[in-house]
């Protein structure tokens, strides 16, 4: 007997959080912001403390980059 696979759910609607954070670059402090997709709230700072080493890692290589200005991040 051959069983068919139920095709997926469709997705949840999602909506853009923002988290906004400050970095120093050369003894100046700049404001960040990184804009996470997610269900809710809570699952999006769930995700900002989770991948907060990659954030971290993204948003020092762009002020590297640029350091005169803020930066913005945006992750899928």
């Amino acid at each position: 007997m051959r069983h068919v696979q139920q095709p997926f759910a469709p997705a949840q609607d999602t909506a853009e959080f923002r988290f906004h954070f400050q970095m120093i670059s050369g003894g100046a402090r700049l404001a960040c912001s990184v804009a996470i997709r997610a269900t809710d709230e809570v699952k999006a700072a769930i995700l900002f403390r989770e991948n907060w080493s990659a954030i971290e890692k993204l948003a020092r290589k762009n002020l590297a980059m640029n350091p005169e200005k803020g930066i913005r991040l945006h992750l899928p």
